[in-house]
């Protein structure tokens, strides 16, 4: 069969790190914000972000004749913003389908998104106009979701030098679960190491203190020793927030020998959910842990 091409550019008023950033999570974000067009979307092999993973998407009433489909991610590139899926099943009309999208900034607040198909009609089906519509649409959510997110700051200072509170950061996978066993239960990697290279992702599990809590599934973005600057984004757990992105940074307190660690969560809030008050009462929670292990073992921290 002999491939034709399908490519759209739409310009939106919103950055290209901003974007692309948001569109990471737009699993959550799409059933979210438009649930008439996106009923679900879920990972059934592999995980975000990785090359080869598999989501079955499922569109919402709004699409009555479009079933469900799976995508393939073959692959993301951070530098040019670009990735590309392979679609499995899906339309009959169409086969060896490929999308490829590419975020090119064109302003401070502006970015030119181009989607290009690639795929072999069956018989004499037309050119895909349905997906190109499909695409403005996640396209265009993905725009309101940018525009829509928020910040929540909250600081705790520590009697402690900010490189023993960093030491005690990377210890917490053992610390919190000793101090706070009815709420932490555990934090199992799945991929990569949490602690170590950036994409770890991991599943940390609430006790009975947190009853409606369960699991949530968080992966480390970016971790800096020289700064004591890390990374947190939420990938599932909490549906109040289908993008909550947290960084945490430890510093030198206003007074000398001290600590204050700097958490700053942006978010965006499904339907009528307010600031993410419940992970703000988790991180105070930790940092007294974190207070209570300086204080009870301050050599393993020097």
């Amino acid at each position: 069969m002999v491939q034709h091409t399908l490519s759209h550019t739409v310009v939106l008023e919103v950055s290209a790190d901003d974007i692309w950033e948001v569109s990471k999570q737009l699993d959550e974000i799409l059933p979210a914000l438009e649930p008439e067009y996106f009923t679900k979307s879920t990972f059934i092999e592999g995980f975000p972000g990785e090359p080869g993973s598999i989501r079955l998407v499922k569109p919402g009433p709004a699409v009555p004749h479009a079933g469900e489909w799976k995508e393939r991610l073959d692959f993301l590139d951070e530098e040019s913003k670009s990735s590309r899926f392979t679609i499995i099943g899906g339309d009959p009309r169409y086969n060896n389908v490929t999308s490829v999208i590419k975020c090119v900034a064109t302003g401070k607040s502006s970015t030119e998104v181009t989607w290009t198909c690639t795929y072999e009609p069956v018989g004499d089906a037309p050119a895909p106009e349905h997906m190109k519509e499909g695409v403005v649409q996640v396209l265009k959510t993905l725009e309101k979701a940018v525009k829509s997110r928020q910040t929540l700051t909250h600081t705790e200072t520590f009697d402690a030098s900010p490189d023993a509170v960093w030491k005690a950061v990377h210890n917490l996978d053992n610390i919190v679960p000793k101090y706070l066993p009815d709420v932490f239960e555990s934090a199992t990697n799945i991929s990569g190491q949490y602690y170590g290279k950036p994409g770890g992702i991991r599943i940390v599990k609430f006790g009975p203190a947190v009853p409606t809590a369960g699991e949530v599934w968080e992966r480390l973005d970016f971790s800096d020793d020289a700064t004591k600057t890390m990374g947190v984004s939420l990938l599932k757990g909490d549906p109040r927030y289908p993008y909550l992105k947290t960084i945490k940074v430890v510093g030198p307190g206003a007074v000398e020998g001290t600590a204050d660690a700097v958490w700053t969560v942006t978010y965006i809030a499904a339907g009528n959910a307010g600031p993410p008050e419940s992970h703000k009462h988790m991180y105070m929670q930790v940092c007294k842990v974190i207070g209570a292990e300086l204080k009870a073992n301050p050599e393993a921290y020097a």
